[in-house]
């Protein structure tokens, strides 16, 4: 059995989980596989027998880069679950994954979300606040993937070889009230309120490029002829990579600036 992690991150919170549902996976000696969403790649879904989808809350939904990305892709009706991060309150995040899949994608087996911190780093406590140590993710939900894990897996064994029949108590719900609140209170229109125009501190920046090749996944930071990053905000998706990841802290908004950095799981991108 081979199953794929796929997963869009921005700060590692969600690579994060995924990695830990992964360790749920090979602890029952099953083969995984982390595949991280970012604008333009593109994966070969054949090999699998089992796929998860992952994505943290934006404006309680999933991001929709996500969700296009999803709708485009095909996962040759592999049977899925979902999953999703945040902090604390997912939303429709879960129903938008599982929503977004029902072109291409088999019968979904399940879904399981962790909560934490927010990652906005406008959010964050001041640079000289004594509460250095943010917490992450909660431990409760992390130690409860490899029950999660196990569910996934007998739930897979059990199918019907030529059943298509999906069982509803599998499949995440929604709620109404939040799909017409998400059409009018877009990630986009939060992330300029609450992290703000990027700029680049020059006496900081070291030049090591690694906010346009390893951490925005949108494709909206390009390098200048002296390695200066650029940033196109209308491919921005918020993300807050750039603002929590950047080695040197030298990219920052003016509602970010004063505020600690989220790396807490840097390591993970």
């Amino acid at each position: 059995m081979k199953v794929a992690l796929l997963y869009f991150t921005g700060t590692g919170v969600t690579a994060k989980y995924a990695s830990e549902l992964g360790k749920g996976f090979e602890n029952a000696k099953v083969s995984v596989d982390l595949l991280r969403i970012k604008e333009g790649k593109k994966f070969n879904f054949s090999i699998y027998d089992i796929i998860g989808i992952g994505a943290p809350a934006y404006s309680f939904r999933a991001p929709r880069i996500v969700t296009k990305f999803l709708r485009k892709a095909n996962l040759e009706k592999k049977p899925l679950f979902v999953f999703c991060t945040s902090g604390g309150m997912p939303g429709n995040t879960l129903w938008n994954l599982s929503k977004a899949t029902r072109k291409t994608g088999g019968i979904c087996l399940g879904y399981t979300s962790a909560s934490g911190i927010t990652n906005l780093r406008s959010w964050m406590p001041p640079k000289n606040d004594s509460r250095s140590n943010l917490s992450g993710l909660n431990d409760y939900d992390l130690s409860n993937t490899q029950k999660f894990a196990t569910t996934i897996i007998t739930r897979f064994e059990n199918l019907p070889s030529n059943s298509m029949k999906q069982n509803k108590n599998w499949i995440p719900s929604f709620s109404i009230g939040i799909i017409f609140w998400s059409l009018f209170f877009t990630w986009r229109w939060q992330m300029l309120f609450t992290v703000g125009i990027k700029r680049v501190d020059k006496s900081k920046c070291n030049h090591c490029r690694l906010c346009a090749s390893k951490i925005c996944p949108s494709g909206a930071i390009t390098m200048k002829k002296n390695n200066i990053p650029r940033f196109n905000e209308f491919l921005c998706v918020g993300c807050n990579g750039c603002v929590n990841l950047c080695p040197e802290d030298a990219i920052w908004t003016y509602q970010t600036r004063n505020h600690l950095q989220y790396n807490l799981y840097k390591n993970y991108l």
